[in-house]
């Protein structure tokens, strides 16, 4: 199954609500404070319990992404993509074998990537 992902340099999505650090200190930038239109313009979009999907599922960790580059472009302006890129995260389309499909999102295992390609 493919889907698009949107993350920092290690690993952390585009939707955390908090400042993170990165492995040498550096603030990764977090949507609510860097992106507010998108940050509220997203609070419209299926949270994984809402779109019914189990994130406990076997006791692993299961990251969002988008179910293809059409559904992303309908919720994130080229613009902000322009800006989010800059901030220093990558827009993938990745190829994963266990996985949980909902109304909104994907939701799937690093461990189940079989191929992971820089889109942006």
């Amino acid at each position: 199954m493919e889907c698009i992902r949107i993350e920092y340099k290690d690993g952390l999505g585009l939707f955390q609500y908090r400042d993170n650090y990165d492995e040498n200190n550096r603030v990764v930038p977090c949507t609510v404070r860097n992106w507010p239109v998108l940050s509220n313009r997203h609070s419209k979009f299926n949270s994984p319990q809402e779109d019914n999907l189990d994130i406990r599922k076997d006791n692993k960790l299961w990251y969002c992404a988008y179910k293809s580059i059409e559904q992303m472009q309908e919720w994130i302006t080229p613009r902000e993509l322009k800006d989010i890129i800059s901030k220093g995260y990558n827009i993938r389309l990745l190829d994963v074998e266990e996985y949980q499909i909902g109304d909104h999102q994907i939701i799937y295992t690093k461990q189940s990537i079989k191929q992971s390609t820089k889109v942006l």
